[in-house]
């Protein structure tokens, strides 16, 4: 089998067996940081504790979509779908979703206890760029996030302030009087000297 975007060695080991027990996860670093894999159960691995959304009495209660992938820096991003959450869990899901939050998508491999992660790989890291909440019997929530490739296309804008200063170089002075530059008179070298005021 060839080897497939260079996957870790554990883990392209656990693809290769005769029997694989794969799974997808996805974290989103929000104030009250979101850890979710495709099982059932906890399972720790990647620094976090995840929680199962894998199945109930048979019904799928999360989805993932293609995840796209250019090399032109076209719009490209990952759609998640939660479904089965409480419904007095809705003003705590809006509260949290902040545009602009990593957002991570993994796959990897479990042991044949189900249990204990063999091996991961991180598929694609997002921002989360958009979160829409289905009312039902459950509250379902779609998360977009786009690729951060997108910041490639555009404009950094940056502003030579005093402010901007403070916040890179905490206690520099050397922007504090540029606000006053524009209205201060510059005198040029000439036999004489007189200043505007």
């Amino acid at each position: 089998m060839p080897r497939v975007r260079q996957l870790p060695p554990a883990l392209q080991a656990a693809i290769e067996k005769d029997v694989v027990r794969p799974f997808f996860a996805v974290s989103i670093d929000l104030p009250d940081p979101v850890f979710l894999w495709t099982g059932s159960g906890e399972i720790r691995f990647a620094d976090g504790e995840w929680v199962g959304i894998g199945s109930r009495e048979g019904e799928c209660i999360g989805a993932l979509e293609t995840i796209g992938e250019s090399t032109d820096g076209s719009a490209t991003g990952v759609k998640v779908t939660i479904v089965g959450i409480p419904s007095e869990h809705r003003e705590h899901i809006e509260s949290q979703a902040v545009r602009g939050a990593e957002f991570r998508v993994y796959i990897g491999a479990l042991n044949e206890t189900r249990q204990i992660v063999q091996a991961y790989k991180l598929l694609t890291k997002a921002k989360l760029d958009s979160y829409q909440i289905v009312d039902g019997m459950d509250l379902s929530v779609i998360v977009t996030g786009e690729s951060r490739m997108l910041d490639q296309r555009r404009p950094s804008i940056k502003r030579y302030t005093d402010a901007a200063q403070q916040k890179k170089y905490p206690g520099d002075r050397f922007f504090e009087f540029m606000p006053q530059l524009p209205s201060i008179p510059i005198l040029w070298a000439k036999a004489k000297q007189d200043a505007v005021l």
